[in-house]
């Protein structure tokens, strides 16, 4: 985010770049917690769509949000998303 700032009274502006990577309104400890929960989560379904892909079973209906995807990662992805946002 960039913010204007008068500094000399000759009136030159200078520009303050400031990166905000943090969000104020969210704790450090509570970001690391939906991290945990991700991978976790992650790692589980990938089990799943490598066994099922191993068996050469039909996988996707297995997780949510990944029925119509076509990839394996694609996959994974989307049904951790789903079930993150089922549980908040």
């Amino acid at each position: 985010m960039a913010s204007l700032v008068l500094t000399k009274p000759t009136g030159e502006i200078h520009m303050n770049h400031r990166i905000q990577g943090d969000f104020p309104f969210i704790s450090d400890s509570h970001l690391n917690g939906y991290r945990k929960i991700f991978v976790l989560l992650f790692c589980v379904f990938m089990a799943m769509a490598v066994v099922g892909q191993l068996f050469t079973l039909n996988w996707r209906t297995w997780l949510p949000g990944a029925e119509n995807s076509k990839s394996v990662m694609v996959g994974v992805k989307s049904a951790v998303y789903t079930v993150i946002s089922q549980l908040t």
